[in-house]
């Protein structure tokens, strides 16, 4: 089934599929946010660059996500302070905040059209959450002078999500929400006009280091290029097997509804805002610029995106909002992303600086991934300051390294659903 995205997209870009032997600065190896984006910083900066995409454009995770324009990092400060200390955490927490104003940047320089709307709240569907979630926003606003974030009571989250399965949580009005394709389009868009050469429908099939140069090989051609960016995420696979034990590719799912009458979408959503729950298995939902729910849940570590998606999302879907079961489904998709056991972002350099690597979001890649095109074209032309600190993120490897990492995550999703449902 077609996603809600690609039906309601701005533009399409067709690019050819490279043929031949070409030349190039730096070849990028993926079409989403961090590519997408690096290509077009590069390009600003006269750099020759070349992209190849094994799809169509934004055809992953970047052109099928949620659309939450979100601030910060994929865990918490509370989290990142203690596994990290305080400063390491202040450090991290800028970059976010950066990475979100940086996509509104991108889309008022670049005038693109992607319903782009202030405001996500983060409900908790335990009551035992609240005091935390209290203890948070006072925590945000002392020690980081952070003033968009407020809590709201059980009646105001309530009242917010038009859902009594929820409490309270709080209310972040510099996080925002957009059409996340329409978003990546206009990246692409302003990477052509900028001089990149974007290819699609060419996989890497592999790479191989020799002294000055990287040798890129697809199905009928090759790139040779003084400098490689990874920017694959979830779709990485054995491109490059260092790389697979420190990330997992994971597959979400999202559903939208038909439009909905205006009593039910001020029922809802009398806001316009984007939701994303507490759960481990986390619930994002939020209102399409024409009236539909476009609601994200359940997840799975299959190879393959499941092909039964409807039953998977509209479960959780009625367990909020009961009042909508058996509402029409239009669109039912899917896309891969990348985790990491941390759930923090996974930048490195291989073969002495040669190869460029930023991947695993953890499902936080509209803001990031895009801003991490700019962190990525730095450590190229400039001093990459911010990759630097990026990249000193302690890396984990899953359990079982990349032979034994589905496994034991689906052991510990299965775990953490279980306590959803407690």
């Amino acid at each position: 089934m077609q996603s809600y995205y690609q039906a309601s997209r701005n533009f399409e870009i067709d690019q050819p599929a490279l043929n031949g032997d070409h030349e190039a600065d730096v070849c990028i190896i993926g079409g989403g946010y961090t590519g997408l984006s690096s290509a077009l910083y590069l390009a600003n900066e006269g750099v020759k660059v070349l992209l190849i995409e094994s799809n169509k454009i934004a055809s992953g995770a970047s052109g099928a996500n949620g659309g939450q324009v979100s601030g910060g990092m994929r865990r918490d400060q509370f989290y990142l302070e203690k596994a990290l200390g305080f400063q390491k955490a202040k450090a991290l927490w800028s970059i976010g905040e950066e990475a979100k104003y940086h996509a509104k940047d991108l889309i008022d320089k670049y005038q693109i059209q992607c319903d782009y709307k202030k405001g996500i709240a983060h409900p908790n569907h335990k009551q035992k959450y609240c005091e935390e979630s209290k203890r948070y926003v006072d925590h945000m606003i002392n020690k980081y002078d952070y003033k968009d974030m407020v809590y709201l009571s059980d009646n105001e989250m309530r009242e917010v999500t038009g859902s009594d399965t929820y409490c309270g949580g709080s209310y972040d009005e510099g996080e925002a929400h957009c059409h996340p394709l329409n978003y990546a389009l206009g990246i692409a868009k302003a990477a052509l006009s900028a001089g990149a050469n974007i290819f699609e429908s060419t996989a890497a099939i592999r790479y191989k280091i020799h002294n000055n140069y990287v040798r890129v090989k697809t199905q009928n051609g090759s790139i040779k290029a003084e400098r490689l960016i990874l920017a694959c995420n979830g779709y990485l696979e054995n491109l490059e097997k260092r790389l697979t034990s420190k990330i997992l590719p994971m597959n979400n799912y999202i559903v939208a509804t038909k439009p909905l009458d205006d009593d039910i979408v001020k029922k809802i959503n009398p806001r316009d805002i984007a939701f994303a729950d507490s759960r481990f298995v986390i619930n994002y939902f939020r209102l399409s610029a024409d009236k539909r729910l476009l609601f994200g849940g359940g997840e799975n570590y299959s190879k393959n995106l499941s092909k039964n998606i409807v039953p998977i999302v509209t479960k959780p879907l009625e367990k909020i909002y009961p009042f909508l079961k058996g509402v029409k489904i239009d669109y039912a998709w899917g896309g891969k992303l990348a985790i990491t056991m941390n759930r923090l972002p996974f930048f490195t350099t291989l073969h002495n600086d040669k190869v460029i690597s930023a991947q695993g979001y953890s499902g936080q890649g509209v803001a990031l991934a895009s801003y991490s095109g700019k962190i990525v074209s730095e450590k190229i032309t400039g001093d990459g300051e911010t990759f630097d600190i990026m990249s000193s993120i302690p890396r984990q490897s899953f359990p079982g390294g990349r032979f034994l990492r589905n496994p034991s995550m689906k052991i510990g999703m299965l775990y953490y659903s279980l306590l959803d449902r407690i």
